[in-house]
């Protein structure tokens, strides 16, 4: 794998990780349990946060600590 699609994958999770932050910015817990659409925006960001190590350890095997 591309060595520079390590540093894309690194920043696409920072991206989302601080987008989730910024879609909860402001809100109690009330508001949030009763905006379902932010809920959704959360969920999806934490979703891909998820699932972009996986790509990582694929693409770069040395990185996995075991």
């Amino acid at each position: 794998m591309n060595q520079n699609r390590l540093g894309d994958y690194l920043e696409h999770i920072r991206q989302v990780a601080s987008d989730a932050c910024v879609f909860v910015e402001g809100l109690s817990k009330d508001d949030f349990i009763e905006d379902k659409r932010t809920q959704q925006a959360v969920i999806m960001s934490l979703i891909i946060v998820g699932e972009a190590p996986t790509k990582i350890m694929d693409g770069f095997p040395e990185l996995a600590v075991v």
